[in-house]
């Protein structure tokens, strides 16, 4: 790619990123903005439903702690609400509970509390139910009033019942008229009715308990009786009748038929909180449980809280504390709609960036396959990716509230730290909208370069599939264009088919009779195609008896037969056998060269060891003297020195040849470094009387190598030469440049006969000195032709009679002199 073109890239998607981190750094700064805002639209907590809802549930809750705790009994919330249920399912039928009740009522009735309820038979011990656990209501009427609130309707529990002859539960008129079995069933369908009313009232009292805890201790209550006497108090030493301070304040009134009233109701919407209040006092919270042939009878009902007020009532610091900590206080941002205006406003801004710079930089998309998704794909996660945006109000929310900075600090984090980190989180989360809206303008974009139709084409699911589509009419017009009827099995399978065709054909054309001729057709063509396939089975069969032999090993088998369809492979069968056979007598080779690498390795390890040994075994004498010892240590030095060549030079071959070499590729004028080794050998060269005649180009050939493995090539191989070339002889070292390439030559006479394969010397641990009585480690060979090969060049050796020679052979593209001509002229 051009290099101005790169550099356009990486501008483009540098101002990018700063574009959409800049939209979100803006949002986020805005956040005590959305504050303000949000204060302006926010309601009061009371006037929230849920709330007014709590606080009607809690009239039960309270209603149940009250007497429980003026009694100083604990009954259970099914023989409160509903005292006659409760009393026909433990007693199988109503005989006895008018005498029953009366008698309880009159022992409960005391100066101190003439208001209390009814006590039930068999409660025992005090109790109050409390919670503290925050919901919704999940039960409640929703066809109206119940029948226990009309007015003058007979409400279970009061005297209206108790003089009633109850000597049967079952009320039916034709009840005399039934059989006893109609009777039992009768009687066990009402007590199942009664089971099920029972745990149906104890769910839902302990939804109304944790309702109502969610929210009773953020407000101040009070339970009075009918003549305004406090019952139970949880507002301190302030009363709530009378107490000014209260910005609301709700006093609901049961009388003694149980039907609610509003009696005082403070807030700033009074008319509202009137209306909801009234509408869920109204509500019979337990009339869905109620099976449809017991729904008209009134001891069946809800027995609602009777002579009895529960006054409620918040400050306005309860009001503010109550706000920050319920979640629904946070729909006053949604409400004020700030924080979607700035994100609309921002996105469109990013937006706008988005197509101007893509102007800039307008092949951005052919070279970046997310910048070229379909259409559909766009809109659908551009789609997304706005309503994401618009979601992360509830962050600003949470954000303002103090919610992640509070957790932060709970979690030991310091408090410049904690700010820190709740602002790049807020941006973090702000930069995912704008990039996908940044990313979605920049894919459609791409219409005005491409042109319309061709975005249609290729970047439309429609668009995509009619390509699809006509790829496929394509291919099939280009099989059907592709038979040959020139070709044998073209022709042959057409006529085979058209045949067959015809003879159908003619079949069905004879009605009855060419059901006849149809099977024996039929037969004919089955004993036909049976004869080929035996046929192609039996040579089938030939051709995997053949193969299963040579995966036995049996490399010499032959197959005489004529194979018909499968005649193309017996050609192939032939030619398998021959590289199974290259195979294993490579195999043969291999396993040979190891062999010889484990001896070898032994060996050239061994003597350098054992030289040590002996030294250091001679130090220990006592009676050797200082001359001796110092001759001692230079060998155990020259020794040791080896034996470190020997392992560093191991070290370096099993790198190469498990490609573990990192190459530090440079530029590097070969000519010159060629020119530096020698100098640096320049001493053993004369030491070694060979004549060195070097034929080196006078221009520089600049190769992309690593230049201290280029080094250590060219130190091998010309130290080889010094090492087992003849002495007074000449060693020719050529370079010149060929096609494609530069070759590098280095010929020498060697001082031992050559009688072994050139192929051989390369490998490790092999010396051209068979005896091994020469210094050398038989590594340095392999390691020039590793290095070489992996930096993309071939290394040959060849002999002829006592003349050995290294081919060196490097690819050249370009002549580095003559580009920089081109680009001065």
């Amino acid at each position: 790619m051009d290099i101005k073109l790169k550099n356009r890239h990486r501008i483009s998607a540098l101002l990018s990123f700063l574009i959409v981190v800049a939209a979100a750094v803006i949002m986020t700064g805005l956040y005590p903005f959305f504050e303000k805002e949000a204060g302006r639209h926010e309601e009061p907590a009371y006037e929230d439903q849920a709330f007014l809802r709590h606080l009607v549930f809690g009239n039960y809750v309270l209603d149940l702690e009250e007497y429980q705790y003026a009694n100083g009994v604990v009954i259970s919330p099914f023989e409160h609400f509903f005292p006659e249920g409760a009393y026909e399912l433990k007693n199988g039928s109503m005989d006895g509970y008018a005498e029953e009740t009366a008698a309880a009522a009159e022992g409960a009735v005391s100066p101190e509390n003439e208001t209390a309820p009814v006590p039930e038979e068999g409660s025992t011990g005090p109790g109050e139910n409390t919670a503290g656990m925050e919901g919704t209501v999940s039960a409640e009427g929703e066809n109206g009033t119940a029948a226990v609130n009309a007015p003058g309707t007979n409400v279970p529990g009061t005297a209206s019942f108790w003089g009633e002859d109850n000597a049967s539960f079952l009320e039916d008129e034709d009840y005399e008229n039934l059989t006893d079995e109609e009777k039992n069933y009768m009687a066990e369908e009402r007590q199942e009715y009664l089971r099920n009313l029972r745990q149906n009232c104890m769910m839902e009292y302990e939804s109304w308990n944790r309702y109502f805890g969610s929210i009773r201790n953020a407000i101040d209550f009070q339970v009075l009786d009918e003549n305004g006497s406090i019952l139970m108090n949880y507002a301190k030493d302030r009363n709530i009748l009378s107490d000014d301070s209260y910005v609301f304040r709700v006093v609901m009134h049961y009388d003694e038929h149980g039907r609610m009233d509003v009696m005082q109701l403070g807030g700033e919407d009074t008319t509202y909180l009137l209306n909801i209040l009234q509408k869920f006092g109204e509500v019979d919270p337990m009339e869905e449980y109620y099976w449809e042939q017991y729904s008209s009878k009134p001891q069946f009902k809800l027995s609602n809280p009777k002579n009895i007020s529960f006054a409620y009532a918040m400050t306005e610091q309860q009001l503010a504390e109550y706000s920050l900590a319920r979640s629904s206080s946070w729909g006053s941002y949604y409400n004020s709609g700030r924080v979607a205006q700035v994100f609309a406003g921002l996105g469109i801004f990013v937006a706008l960036a988005a197509f101007l710079l893509s102007c800039f930089d307008v092949t951005r998309a052919d070279d970046s396959k997310v910048l070229r998704a379909p259409l559909g794909i766009v809109l659908g996660v551009g789609a997304g990716g706005i309503g994401f945006g618009y979601s992360l109000t509830s962050l600003v929310a949470v954000t303002n509230h103090g919610s992640l900075y509070s957790g932060l600090i709970r979690a030991n984090f310091l408090p410049k730290a904690a700010d820190i980190m709740v602002k790049l989180w807020n941006v973090f989360w702000w930069c995912i909208p704008f990039a996908i809206i940044y990313w979605a303008v920049l894919c459609m974009r791409d219409v005005f370069h491409i042109g319309f139709k061709r975005y249609i084409r290729e970047r439309t699911l429609c668009g995509l599939f009619y390509g699809w589509c006509a790829g496929l009419c394509r291919r099939i017009y280009n099989f059907l264009g592709s038979i040959n009827l020139q070709d044998n099995s073209d022709r042959t399978i057409f006529k085979i088919v058209g045949v067959n065709f015809i003879i159908l054909a003619v079949l069905c054309s004879l009605w009855f009779f060419g059901i006849g001729a149809l099977i024996i057709y039929s037969i004919v063509l089955f004993l036909v195609l049976r004869k080929y396939y035996r046929d192609l089975t039996r040579k089938y069969r030939i051709l995997l008896k053949a193969t299963n032999q040579i995966a036995e090993g049996n490399l010499d088998v032959t197959i005489s037969e004529d194979l018909g369809v499968f005649e193309p492979f017996k050609t192939e069968i032939q030619k398998i056998q021959s590289g199974f056979k290259v195979a294993v007598d490579e195999e043969v080779k291999s396993q040979k060269m190891k062999t010889d690498l484990i001896t070898n390795m032994s060996h050239d390890l061994k003597t350098p060891l054992t030289a040590i040994i002996t030294y250091v075994n001679l130090l220990k004498d006592d009676n050797a003297v200082p001359e001796q010892r110092k001759a001692y240590i230079d060998v155990l030095e020259q020794k040791s020195m080896r034996l470190k060549s020997l392992i560093e030079d191991l070290f370096e071959i099993s790198k190469a040849n498990s490609n573990n070499v990192t190459l530090n590729l440079v530029d590097v004028d070969i000519v010159s470094l060629l020119k530096e080794v020698s100098l640096e050998l320049s001493d053993k060269i004369e030491e070694s009387t060979i004549d060195f005649r070097w034929n080196l180009p006078d221009e520089k050939i600049v190769l992309p190598l690593d230049s201290q493995k280029t080094y250590r090539i060219f130190d091998n191989l010309l130290t080889n030469i010094m090492k087992y070339g003849m002495p007074n002889t000449r060693a020719y070292i050529d370079m010149k440049r060929d096609d494609g390439g530069v070759v590098i030559t280095m010929k020498n006479v060697s001082a031992n006969e050559l009688n072994f394969n050139p192929e051989e010397i390369t490998e490790r641990f092999v010396r051209g000195d068979q005896s091994r009585n020469t210094e050398g480690s038989g590594l340095g060979m392999a390691i020039a032709k590793s290095f070489v090969e992996l930096q993309n060049g071939k290394m040959n050796v060849e002999v002829e009679a006592d003349l050995f020679r290294i081919i060196i052979r490097w690819p050249v593209e370009r002549n580095p002199i003559e580009e920089n001509d081109e680009e001065e002229m």
